[in-house]
């Protein structure tokens, strides 16, 4: 019987030509312009100012956000990453504070803390037994709020999580999370606020992600259709007697938590 360990290492073993390439195109600096847009429009305003905090990204990839954090201005960034070929692609691309490991071994075994815990497109690889668990050990690894009370920063609850993660309850919400054989977990709204007050994050806000197509004038009218669209899905929604204050519809979920 295989293992989820055992499938992710045959499947990670080659995740950026098979994968990431495959749905991105082969060409690594328009895949980074291309990220760098989004993870602008989603991640780096929910960070805190103070461009010394210590950030880590789990599950970094060929370390796209890795480098876009650098050109912000973050000093203390580093990723990990289980994937050969991924963290040869990043280390190729110039970075330098990145290994290959498994996360939850590497979080296991460090005793140091940090500011900010990154993943992208990370938490949906694991079942529930294995995110539970993961969860818990990223919660450990974070600053308390005593830890960083002196730090010039926004983080006034403890150390701060940030994850993306593909929304349920967008239209067609299947095309992106059984877009990759490797994805385990599935949340919405409701069920991803659910599992972090559960597990004693504090603060938890889950955000609608940024959406764009290419080209100036096919955003235009992708952005119109988009309020219909919204718009059709509240009917329905209300219509079954559901409200719409905690469903939201874009692509993935943008999840905000912080430890104690």
């Amino acid at each position: 019987m295989i293992k989820s360990a055992d499938l992710r290492n045959k499947f990670y073993k080659n995740y950026f030509i098979n994968q990431v390439s495959r749905l991105g195109g082969k060409d690594i600096h328009k895949k980074l312009n291309e990220d760098h847009l989004q993870l602008k429009n989603e991640i780096i305003p929910l960070l805190p100012a103070n461009k010394n905090i210590r950030i880590l990204d789990i599950g970094c990839g060929y370390g796209g956000l890795l480098l876009l954090l650098q050109q912000s201005g973050y000093k203390n960034t580093e990723g990990i990453d289980i994937s050969e070929e991924q963290v040869k692609i990043a280390k190729e691309l110039g970075l330098k504070n990145i290994k290959q490991t498994d996360m939850v071994a590497y979080l296991e075994s460090n005793n140091d803390k940090f500011d900010v815990i990154i993943g992208i497109d990370i938490i949906e690889h694991f079942n529930k037994p294995e995110l539970i668990s993961l969860l818990e050990k990223i919660k450990r690894s974070l600053k308390t709020k005593s830890e960083i009370q002196n730090q010039e920063s926004k983080v006034e609850n403890g150390g701060m999580a940030i994850f993306r993660t593909p929304n349920t309850d967008a239209p067609f919400g299947s095309t992106y999370y059984f877009g990759d054989y490797t994805h385990e977990s599935f949340l919405n709204y409701s069920s991803a606020e659910q599992l972090f007050l559960s597990l004693g994050y504090q603060q938890v806000r889950i955000l609608p992600s940024y959406i764009r197509v290419k080209g100036l004038i096919k955003n235009l009218i992708r952005s119109f259709l988009w309020f219909f669209v919204v718009l059709a899905c509240k009917i329905v929604l209300f219509a079954s007697g559901k409200g719409t204050k905690t469903v939201l519809l874009t692509p993935n979920l943008i999840i905000l938590a912080h430890s104690v």
